[in-house]
């Protein structure tokens, strides 16, 4: 029987989850001064919604981000976040196996005076890139490149420090039908 599952929507899910998992360890400070795991998103950020508004949002609706009335109303401010964001992809050829290019985004929240937040985020890019550095295979299925491009933001944005990890995934195409008879 042939497996008709590899597609990018579903290596972009299955990449979610390995970052959930080689960052589930790790903690960071939220803009309310909680210490809190990092939450990845795939492709974008949801659209936040104020407290009063969260009743609206019936159960089981999706991950949201929830700020206060009084707090900043950008999403990209409700850190520490993760997006892993399908970029682009190609199939060379008929039947050829595809490529995915991914971007996975990072947010964090660091009001610490001496403005060090890049430790942080490079910590989080490493941890990824040691990964599929160690282990190119994800899900049993895609395989990752082992093509890296990673940067930080150039801005000072503190206490809100961005930065990313580009990579990309292999996977089996579709295969040629043929007809019988």
């Amino acid at each position: 029987m042939t497996i008709r599952a590899r597609t990018p929507l579903f290596c972009q899910e299955a990449l979610v989850k390995e970052v959930e998992k080689v960052t589930g360890d790790m903690r960071f400070l939220d803009p309310n001064g909680r210490t809190v795991p990092l939450r990845v998103f795939a492709q974008a950020l949801p659209v936040p919604i104020f407290s009063a508004d969260r009743q609206k949002i019936q159960d089981g609706a999706g991950d949201t981000i929830e700020y206060r009335e009084d707090g900043p109303e950008e999403a990209v401010f409700q850190c520490p976040w993760c997006t892993v964001k399908i970029d682009s992809g190609e199939v060379p050829e008929i039947n050829g196996n595809q490529e995915v290019k991914f971007g996975i985004c990072f947010g964090i929240f660091n009001d610490d005076p001496q403005n060090q937040g890049h430790k942080e985020l490079l910590n989080l890019i490493f941890r990824v890139y040691e990964r599929f550095a160690v282990n190119p295979v994800l899900d049993k299925q895609y395989t990752c490149t082992g093509k890296f491009q990673w940067g930080l933001a150039e801005e000072d944005t503190h206490p809100y420090f961005f930065g990313a990890l580009a990579t990309s995934f292999t996977f089996l195409g579709f295969w040629r039908e043929v007809e019988h008879g």
